[in-house]
């Protein structure tokens, strides 16, 4: 439910401004919304905490730690206590000082660790390119012979071949077979040559001509032959892993040891900047300061009285229930039961409801795993969402958690479905312990199970609209409750004829039918003109779409019956059972998907249609973020 938002107002001495905002801090539970400009003075000291946390934030990042979730609020309050005994103005200077030194230890690390992975992979390149030449390197090799090695393009290659042949043999030098070509990437190859000292520079000469590069050995390969220099880049690469491999365990002890410890500082340095933030709205010169906000109605009286508690007459609280005129400006502020809260993961896709519209959480509770269980409708497949749900409920991420409650309803809806169609990965039920449907066997009776999901969507919208016309007429919308009731009526209308022609009923009972259409189409036209007859229309095929409820489960259930088959074919040999298992695995893993995804857009499009208005404020209290979910900020 959307809860009952209270306005605010404080005014406090200015003496006691910095502490009374850090207890507004603490008590998070204010949506403040504040008017004026920055005062210079404020502005310094909000600049300067900006940067602190900045620098905090940037050696987390260099110390590669993402730990925040598991951070503890007792490491938190203990550097809240340290750092808060500082003097004021001994706080910044002290902090960036501690920053400062630990910033350079690790930013030496980090230097000798991009070096040494720099050096590493051109040694290895050196060695990989020598590699690929070693066996020509060694062959014929003269004692006065110079080895070359030449990046060249492929194009090109054997034109520069040629050059080199007619300006050798020209001579009467022979220097046939002494060549190597090896093609690389992106059209550039490796030529390797031997040629006598005198004709090194001649063939350094041609080779350029033709777009060749010269390539060498890295530098700490100086004075080596390209003939010896395999042993040293093998040497010098073991050098280099050991050295990194030491520099990693440096930096995953200081992560470890350095991490938590930098996270508290940041989120401590987080909160001071949020409060000089608002600080800094705030005009220094007065003797009084004026807060005003939006507060949750359950929450007021202990706000109220911790700060009347800590101080006294320094402050001046008033409050009030907001006006009807107010109504868009109020943030939404969801609190549900903790089997639906879960479910509040769906609205966070969306803008939050007006504050004066309906949360719509409850109903996605009870309908959401309802309609993917129905999807599902296989006892096995439940059995193990469940396996799964449990361990989710177990993860440390909240999100995770919530995640694993709406896979545990799902799971108990899919058993409760698997039973009523009679299913247990597929017909292995039937097959193992003779299951039989309690209802159904939906892979052969497709027409009462189309016709039981098309009832189900009519009820899901007809809910739908109820809770607009009740909207509507709790927020004074003649317009939007005429449209809404006379949308229903027309469908209730068309509900009636039908079920008249079915049950082959006289003609004077399409009276009643009759009026209703008339009823709605003038509360239609009333109330959304021809507009609300396009919107019946839309509805009517919003209804229809509910099909694909019987659709996506025909599909799993036919689907798992092909496991079996494949068990049929090649009975229980390992081949079998394996293809088996595999389509029952593509199967689940499409039931969780596909049920969640049609499921979720039966709400959105043709349930939250009816009703939801998503132009809502986000409810953002004043408070001090905890470790899983800071955010960064500007």
């Amino acid at each position: 439910m959307i809860r009952k938002m209270v306005r605010l107002a404080l005014w406090g001495v200015t003496g006691k401004r910095r502490e009374i905002i850090e207890e507004l801090h603490r008590l998070g539970v204010l949506h403040l919304e504040q008017e004026g400009s920055r005062s210079a003075g404020e502005s310094v000291r909000l600049n300067t905490l900006r940067l602190l946390r900045g620098k905090t934030l940037g050696l987390l990042e260099s110390l590669g730690w993402d730990g925040w979730t598991a951070l503890s609020e007792e490491s938190i309050n203990d550097a809240e206590k340290l750092l808060s005994s500082l003097p004021s103005e001994e706080f910044a200077p002290e902090i960036e000082k501690s920053l400062e030194e630990f910033g350079k230890r690790l930013s030496s690390l980090l230097d000798e660790r991009t070096a040494a992975d720099d050096l590493l992979l051109r040694a290895k390149k050196a060695r990989d390119t020598l590699e690929r030449f070693s066996s020509f390197l060694r062959r014929d090799a003269g004692p006065s012979d110079t080895a070359m090695v030449w990046l060249i393009p492929e194009n090109t290659v054997q034109q520069a071949l040629g050059a080199l042949h007619a300006a050798f043999s020209a001579r009467g030098e022979t220097w046939e077979g002494r060549h190597h070509f090896v093609p690389g990437k992106d059209f550039l190859g490796v030529l390797a040559l031997r040629v006598s000292p005198e004709l090194e520079e001649e063939a350094s000469e041609i080779l350029s001509r033709w777009k060749a590069l010269p390539w060498s050995l890295p530098e700490f390969c100086s004075g080596a032959r390209l003939e010896d220099a395999l042993p040293v880049l093998g040497k010098k690469i073991e050098n280099l892993s050991d050295r990194l491999q030491a520099i990693t365990g440096d930096l995953r002890r200081a992560s470890a040891e350095w991490g938590p410890r930098l996270a508290a500082l940041f989120l401590f340095i987080d909160a001071r900047t949020e409060q000089a933030a608002v600080e800094a709205r705030l005009d220094p010169s007065a003797d009084t300061f004026t807060l005003h906000g939006w507060i949750p109605e359950d929450a007021l009286e202990p706000t109220v009285s911790a700060l009347k508690d800590r101080f006294g007459e320094d402050v001046l609280l008033q409050w009030r229930h907001p006006g009807e005129k107010e109504w868009s400006s109020v943030p939404t502020s969801l609190k549900n039961s903790p089997l639906s809260s879960p479910f509040e993961l769906f609205l966070k896709l969306l803008r939050p409801p007006s504050y004066s519209g309906i949360d719509p959480t409850t109903a996605v509770a009870l309908f959401f795993p309802f309609f993917s269980g129905c999807m599902i409708g296989d006892m096995g497949y439940g059995v193990l969402i469940l396996l799964l749900s449990l361990k989710l409920k177990k993860a440390v991420r909240p999100l995770l958690r919530d995640v694993g409650s709406i896979f545990l309803s799902v799971s108990l809806w899919s058993i409760v479905w698997g039973a009523a169609w009679g299913e247990f990965f597929g017909d292995a039920g039937h097959r193992l312990f003779h299951l039989e449907p309690l209802w159904v066997e939906r892979s052969v009776s497709v027409l009462p199970v189309v016709v039981f999901t098309v009832a189900l969507g009519a009820a899901h919208v007809f809910f739908g609209l109820l809770l607009g016309i009740y909207q509507g007429i709790r927020n004074r919308h003649r317009h939007l409750w005429m449209e809404k009731a006379g949308n229903l009526t027309v469908l209730l209308a068309l509900v009636a004829g039908l079920i008249v022609l079915k049950a082959e009923l006289p003609r004077g009972v399409f009276t009643v039918p009759l009026s209703l259409l008339v009823i709605g189409l003038a509360l239609l036209i009333a109330g959304g003109g021809i507009g609300g007859i396009i919107e019946t229309l839309g509805s009517i095929g919003n209804i229809i779409s509910y099909v694909r409820i019987a659709a996506i489960g025909l599909s799993s259930a036919i689907l798992a019956l092909v496991a079996s088959k494949f068990l049929d074919v090649f009975g229980l040999s390992v081949f079998g059972i394996f293809l088996a298992l595999m389509i029952h695995l593509l199967n689940f893993v499409l039931a969780i998907g596909g049920s969640g995804l049609h499921s979720a857009r039966l709400h959105y499009v043709e349930f939250f249609g009816k009703f939801y208005s998503g132009n809502g404020k986000e409810y953002t209290p004043f408070q001090r973020r905890s470790g899983s979910s800071w955010k960064k900020q500007s």
